[in-house]
């Protein structure tokens, strides 16, 4: 099995692009929204790839980070969800919108991807959105900013203690501010969050 693939883009297409690894051309399918922003052919790129085998062909699915191929790989544990339905549910959004949608199950922006209709979102929403809090994806609030990273050391610590990863990110989303204050006192307000 393939897992990562490394080289040169020799060609871009709508659903897939050919990597050139060492003088051997690997047809690799991306979601739409990595290819998007793939820009054009001739740069280096690194791809973790997920190898799926039928009987009629071996496809090689490519994604940015090993985060994608997760999240791919828990799509497709959902009945009615094949390689092909995976990658263009994540090609519907970015990454983190994705797995915001589906941890916070808002189907009105799960249903805005095309090829999901209610019945699947509700699916995607109820099997999965207790394991894409697992998935080490910064939640929209979460991102970016100073505070970032000190809140995903209270979601980790939380977590450890033995709370669920959707009461952790519950909790952590209520404190007020995360800058400005200790590792210990923010875990302190989020328990104290927890038991109010």
């Amino acid at each position: 099995m393939i897992g990562y693939l490394q080289g040169k883009v020799i060609e871009i297409g709508s659903q897939t692009l050919v990597l050139d690894v060492n003088g051997v051309g690997y047809e690799v399918v991306l979601d739409r929204h990595s290819l998007s922003g793939m820009g054009t052919k001739g740069v280096e790129l690194g791809l973790t790839i997920r190898t799926v085998v039928r009987e009629d062909a071996i496809t090689l699915y490519g994604f940015l980070d090993p985060v994608g191929r997760d999240v791919f790989d828990l799509l497709v544990t959902v009945a009615g969800v094949g390689p092909k339905l995976a990658s263009g549910v994540m090609g519907g959004m970015p990454l983190h919108e994705l797995v915001h949608a589906v941890r916070e199950k808002d189907l009105r922006v799960l249903t805005s991807i095309s090829g999901v209709g209610k019945k699947l979102a509700e699916r995607l929403a109820l099997e999965l959105s207790d394991k894409f809090l697992e998935l080490p994806v910064a939640l929209p609030s979460e991102e970016g900013g100073p505070g970032a990273e000190l809140a995903q050391d209270v979601k980790s610590a939380l977590m450890n203690l033995g709370f669920s990863a959707r009461e952790a990110s519950s909790a952590v989303r209520e404190l007020k501010s995360v800058q400005d204050s200790s590792l210990e006192d923010l875990i302190k307000q989020a328990i104290a969050s927890m038991n109010a």
